[in-house]
Formats: structure tokens, sequence, C-alpha cells
């Protein structure tokens, strides 16, 4: 009779233990999820800091390097004697950049010869900026600028480009860490909410525990891959350079944002002053460049591009225009590709513009006159000669030889012959239309490209014009000086169709004039002497 009793607690008993274990169990397990989760949670928290060191690392070594290079710039443009101030501030950067190049070298897992080639550019650049600031301090602000036109533009390129390599890579190599912590992240959590189904019953306490610890787990994983994901767009959309704003555009409801930054570059201090959508930023573009700049917006947002990058003239609130760099990127597209939100920057280069625009000049004109040079007599003369071609028109080639202009040299001296030369530009300039070209070559040789000449006798009556403008006395500090002028002519497409024949045929012609003595002007044209 007491069987049952006996079989009661054995039942008891039995479910006791099962409940034990059961409980055993569910306490194991808990305390092993939270120590994987709470190692999971200091391994993401780890990958993440790393990441945003690297992608640090990449802004502010784009930063120190475009504030190197702008400080250049205005050294390069201003000519003036270098402060002492100015020299720490530039010791200052360059020591920056390597600092923060230490940070991406450890980090970079490509070719090893980039890195060589980043120290090398880095010596190299630093070397020729010795030499440039060298200059400068002397006073030889043309010199400089010449040396900054033949090496320093390209080196500083060459630099730009290897660094944005080793900057990619180390933030690629950051990026896996981070992902590798995210891929073991989603093992665990699919692990503990399948190890969760089976103990969900008998463990509702432990269980319960165990899911608010995983959901908030789940919410520092999904701030962490927020601000993680902004930190990546930042990094891939940052420019290299100091003065940058910020935009943000909502394809959707078309609202365009811009930040402070950008209403400082451009004179828009107050939110209201700003361009609201694409149309008001659109009308503020330079007419040339406003179709070019929203098409390339257009392909980005319908996923024809990688990303969005113009450089354009925008009319900042003063009304002078400006020269930027714009460059964003979609941060999320709906399920056809179309982009529904882009955000980006926008860099003040009108110096850098400035800067280029003037060692341009000083590569395609004469350092004497400011006539185009050679070089760029020969690169005009080429287009005009196809313009000519395509619309079946004839050019005319002059070349100018000044007849006793040594006489002057050894009368009156070099320094009065070059005032000469200045002079006899000018008068040149008046004398030509403004789609036309008189360069200086050499010495006391000019070449003219006269467009749309329909015959002989019109390009005769020009040279007259500009051999009589040359005779007539020019008065140069208290002297009187007397020279003449002979010309040649040659013809385009009559004489020749070759561009190096068409101004040696001009050349013979000007011989022949000056044999025939001098201040006058001949054809080459065989039927037209």
């Amino acid at each position: 009779m007491f069987r049952p009793i006996e079989d009661q607690e054995k039942v008891s008993l039995l479910i006791a233990a099962v409940l034990l274990m059961i409980l055993g169990s569910t306490i194991g397990f808990g305390g092993v999820v939270i120590s994987k989760m709470t190692r999971l949670e200091s391994n993401f928290q780890e990958a993440y800091v790393h990441s945003l060191a690297v992608t640090s690392a990449g802004l502010e070594a784009h930063t120190a390097m475009s504030k190197l290079h702008t400080q250049m710039l205005v050294l390069l443009l201003s000519s003036h004697q270098i402060a002492e101030q100015q020299d720490k501030n530039l010791l200052a950067l360059d020591k920056n950049l390597r600092k923060h190049f230490s940070i991406l070298q450890s980090e970079y897992q490509g070719n090893p010869a980039t890195i060589v080639e980043v120290e090398r550019l880095l010596d190299e650049w630093q070397s020729m900026r010795v030499q440039l600031l060298g200059q400068i301090r002397y006073g030889q602000g043309d010199k400089a600028l010449k040396l900054a036109t033949s090496g320093g533009v390209s080196v500083y390129r060459q630099l730009e480009s290897s660094l944005s390599e080793v900057v990619g890579s180390a933030q690629h190599h950051a990026d896996d860490l981070v992902k590798e912590a995210k891929l073991k992240s989603t093992e665990i959590i699919h692990f503990v909410w399948w190890f969760l189904g089976g103990f969900i019953l008998s463990s509702i306490v432990l269980g319960w525990v165990v899911i608010l610890k995983v959901g908030k787990i789940l919410e520092l994983s999904r701030q962490t891959a927020k601000k993680l994901l902004e930190s990546e767009e930042r990094m891939q959309l940052a420019l290299s350079g100091a003065d940058e704003g910020t935009w943000d555009l909502d394809i959707p409801t078309g609202k365009l944002s811009f930040d402070s930054k950008w209403g400082g570059i451009l004179g828009y201090a107050s939110d209201s002053a700003r361009p609201g959508n694409l149309e008001e930023w659109a009308a503020l573009i330079h007419g040339e460049d406003r179709e070019r700049v929203l098409k390339a917006m257009g392909d980005h947002i319908g996923c024809s591009s990688f990303e969005y990058k113009e450089e354009y003239r925008i009319r900042s609130k003063s009304g002078a225009l400006k020269w930027v760099a714009g460059h964003g990127r979609a941060v999320s597209r709906d399920s056809a590709g179309k982009a529904l939100r882009i955000v980006g920057v926008t860099r003040d280069i009108t110096l850098k513009k400035q800067a280029e625009e003037k060692i341009w000049q000083l590569a395609h004109s004469d350092y004497l006159t400011g006539l185009p040079n050679r070089a760029m007599f020969y690169d005009r003369l080429q287009q005009c000669m196809s313009h000519a071609k395509r619309h079946q028109k004839k050019l005319a080639i002059f070349f100018m030889d000044l007849d006793d202009f040594k006489q002057v040299n050894d009368n009156f001296g070099h320094d009065i012959g070059d005032i000469l030369l200045q002079e006899v530009a000018v008068r040149l300039r008046k004398i030509i239309r403004a789609e036309d070209t008189v360069a200086r070559t050499g010495g006391d040789e000019f070449l003219f490209i006269l467009n749309d000449v329909a015959r002989l006798e019109d390009a005769g009556t020009l040279a007259e014009k500009i051999i009589q403008s040359v005779a007539e006395p020019f008065l140069i500090q208290g002297n009187h000086c007397t020279i003449g002028s002979s010309v040649g002519i040659s013809f385009f497409p009559d004489d020749n169709a070759d561009m190096d024949a068409l101004v040696t045929q001009a050349d013979e012609a000007m011989y022949k004039a000056k044999e025939r003595g001098k201040n006058n002007y001949q054809f080459f044209s065989a039927k037209s002497r």
C-alpha cells in the first residue's frame, strides 16, 4: 500500500531531476551565451574603434596634404618673403602628414611597392617644397612657379593618387575586421534563437534574461553599425582639403540640405539663404557648367555611375563666381537601383584653379610680351586648320621679322630692345581680329594665324597695315627708335596642308621680302609672285 507513495516520490524525484537538469542546462547555456555575447560586444567595439582610427588617419592625412598644397599655392601666387611662422606651419603639417601615413601603413595590405613609392614621393615633394621655399624666400617667384610647373604639380598628383590607394587599402582591411565581427555576431545570434526554442517553456525566467541580453546586444550592434556606416560614407566621400561643406539630398522629397560650412564657403550664412532643392542649387551654377553637373548628378541617381564627382563654378552670395569640387555618393537605393538619398561634400578649389591658370599661362605664353609662345601657336594652328578644313575655309600664315632691330640693341641697349618688343606686341594686338592669333616665337620673330581669308588681296592689305604700324617711330625712355618689318605669307590649303611646311613656306617668303629691300611683304604662292 506504500507503493504508490514510493512511485509518487520516484516520479517527483524524476521530475525534480529533469527540472534540475533543464534548469542546469539553461543556466549553463545562459552563462555561455552571456559570455560569448560579452566577448562579441568587446570584439565588435574594438573592431569599430579600430576602423574609426583608420578612417580618421585617412581624413587627417588628406587634410594635412591639402593644407600643405594650399599654403604652397598661396606662397607661389603671392611670391612674398616667407615668415618664420609660415615656415613652422609647413613643417608641422609635414610631420602631421607623415604621422598619419604611418598609421595607414600599418594597416596597408596591398603591394609593398606602393608604400615605397609614397615614401619616395613624400621625400621628393618635401625636397621640392624646400627648393620652392628657398626660391620664394630670395624673391625668385618666377623660378618657383616654373619649378612648380615642371615638377611640382606632377609629384603632388602622383602622391595624392598613391596616398589614396594606401588609404583605400587600409580602410578595406579595417572594414574586413568589422565584417568579420558582424559575421560572428550573426552566427551567435542564430545559435541563440535556435537553442532558446528548446528551453523556452521550462526556463522562461532565465530565457527572458537571455532574450533581454540578446536584445541589448542587437541594439548595440545596430547603433554601432549605423555609426560605422556614417564613418565609411565620410571616408569614401572625403576630398582632400580643409575648406569643405557637407550636403544631403533626399530624392523622394526633393529636399537638399547644406550645412553652415557650405554656407560659409559661398557666403550663404542663414539656412533660408541656402538652396533648398536641386532647382535652386542648379540656378547658382555657371551656365557653361550647369548641364554637365546636372547630368553627372542624374547619372548617379539612376545608378549609371558609381559616384557623383564634378568641378564647376558657382555664384556666391556676393555675386562672385567660385570654383568648387562636388563629391557625393548614394547611401540608399530602392529595389530598382534608383538612389533614395545622396550625401556629399563641396570643397572650395578657387585658389587651386587660379594657380593652375597662372601656371598654364607661364607654360604657353611669351615671358616678355605676354603673347602666345611657339607651343601655343602650333596648338592653335592645328585647331584652326581643322576648323578650316571642316568648313572648307582658307587661312593665312604670316611670318614677320623686324628689320634693323639689332641696331636698337647695339645703340640703346637690350633693356630698350625688350621694351620695344613689348610695344610692337601692343600695336600688333590692336591690328588683328579677336579670332586671329599673333605669337612671338623667338628673338624679333612673330607668327600670325589669320582665319577665313577669302582672297590674297585681303591678306596683303592686312600685311601693309602691320608694316605701316611697325614703321611708325617708337619713343622709349626719351629715345627715338625706328625699325621696319618684313612679312612672308603662305596659305592653307593652297600652298600646303602640312602645319610645319606652311610655317617654313611663310619663312621663305619673309626672306624673299628682305631680299627685295625689306619693309615689304611677299607671298609664297608661285602664282602670286
